[in-house]
């Protein structure tokens, strides 16, 4: 019921987030002026004056696709090849840890030891206001898909 809203718009997000991500690993600065804005905006550590590495970019934008993938999957739009019982407990699996993952990140960045170390302005403001909340919805979503799975039950493991 849920699971046919909450899965495209995860799969927007994460999809428009990673695209970021990739053109920031090809050394495209936007939404900012220069690298070194760029950089105070969307890491934040104290005295930041470059992005961090075009792998580490590449990384994170890999990781936010797959977590777009597996929104659809938990979404009934995309299918794994595999038993029902199997791809349930795996999606199962995967959709927690993705959203304990985000819900952690949402949670981890507005308390004080986190703000501490990353500073900098505006990502301070940006941590508060949008990243931090962002994450968590995120990570509320994956938990909202994966306990809206079809025939969710005690059946699924076998009891």
């Amino acid at each position: 019921m849920i699971a046919p809203i909450i899965s495209p718009i995860l799969v927007i997000v994460l999809f428009v987030l990673g695209c970021l991500h990739l053109l920031w690993a090809f050394g495209s600065t936007f939404p900012c002026a220069n690298e070194q804005a760029l950089a105070r905006a969307v890491v934040g550590r104290r005295g930041i004056t470059r992005m961090p590495s075009a792998l580490s970019c590449m990384v994170v934008a890999f990781c936010l696709f797959a977590a777009a993938i597996l929104a659809a999957m938990l979404g009934g739009y995309v299918t794994l090849p595999l038993p029902s019982l199997v791809q349930k407990g795996l999606l199962s699996l995967a959709g927690l840890i993705a959203g304990l993952v985000f819900l952690g990140r949402g949670v981890i960045g507005i308390l004080p030891a986190f703000e501490r170390s990353a500073p900098e302005m505006p990502f301070l403001t940006l941590n508060r206001r949008v990243y931090s909340p962002l994450s968590f919805l995120v990570g509320l979503g994956f938990i909202l898909l994966v306990l809206s799975l079809p025939n969710w039950s005690l059946r699924l493991w076998g009891v």
